[in-house]
């Protein structure tokens, strides 16, 4: 994480409207350099063409000053945990320096970065990762397939129980469930498929690996009619941290996550207006 944040940090540094302002002839940022950085980035994401429609509204335009100064820093804290509000800053910081997403930064990073970090530390092969995204993916498969039960426990086998998408995730099938939705996989009509695996970076306590993702979910509710087709291909970061002596998933960047939350939110807000009697 540390490699990727100083890439960023970097690209920042160098940027043309960042070398053509105030903060170019300072060697080091104070509170109100920092105030100045985020009116900045802020300006420029909100006329940038990557942040329209519903990225714009995912992300948001604005970045805080506080933010910026942890990060540039170094600053010890809980938000370099990668989770999800931290990915999205650095998102932001990505499509500041150019790039359509953070996604899109890593996977042109990836090369450098994967050379220089399997020449410095011989942790663990790529396939041990690899197979490790792998089968946590299949087993997700399986949790959906098993709605509207709720069998989540065989997931911790591959993510840390206390991270950030161990709630995601769990939160996410519980939404399904409750809304009483059961996988349609009559002629395999629901499915995934992953491949193009990046290494971003390998250190010895955390991988950063990019892959692309193929997901085709098709739901129908108690009356097996179908309710949300789910059908996207992206580009999704995974976080893999070693903790005490074992490697598993921390959190994963899935740029459709808040896609998905916002189609099942609604439903339950429609099923849940629909049962309410009239007063």
């Amino acid at each position: 994480m540390e490699l990727i944040i100083e890439k960023l940090k970097k690209g920042i540094q160098s940027h043309p409207i960042i070398q053509n302002s105030t903060l170019s002839g300072t060697k080091e940022w104070k509170r109100a350099h920092y105030i100045i950085l985020s009116e900045i980035i802020t300006d420029r994401l909100e006329k940038s063409e990557f942040m329209q429609g519903s990225k714009r509204n995912e992300l948001g335009c604005s970045i805080s000053s506080m933010t910026l100064q942890r990060i540039f820093t170094n600053h010890p804290s809980e938000t370099k945990n990668s989770d999800l509000r931290f990915l999205k800053s650095l998102d932001k910081l990505a499509i500041f320096i150019g790039y359509p997403s953070l996604n899109s930064f890593l996977n042109n990073e990836a090369i450098d970065l994967g050379k220089s970090s399997e020449l410095e530390s011989k942790i663990e092969p790529v396939s041990f990762f690899e197979e490790l995204i792998t089968n946590y993916c299949q087993e997700e498969f399986n949790c959906l397939k098993k709605l509207p039960e709720v069998k989540v426990a065989s997931l911790s086998k591959f993510f840390f129980t206390d991270g950030p998408l161990s709630k995601r995730i769990t939160d996410v099938i519980e939404s399904y469930s409750k809304l009483n939705y059961h996988l349609n996989c009559t002629n395999n009509r629901s499915n995934f498929e992953i491949y193009d695996f990046k290494v971003s970076s390998i250190s010895e306590t955390i991988a950063i690996f990019t892959v692309k993702e193929f997901w085709n979910l098709e739901w129908k509710d108690e009356n097996d009619n179908i309710t949300i087709v789910f059908n996207k291909v992206n580009r999704q970061t995974y976080f893999i941290k070693k903790i005490d002596a074992v490697w598993k998933i921390w959190d994963n960047y899935n740029p459709d996550y808040n896609e998905i939350s916002t189609k099942i939110n609604s439903a339950l807000e429609e099923k849940l207006s629909i049962k309410k009697p009239f007063n």
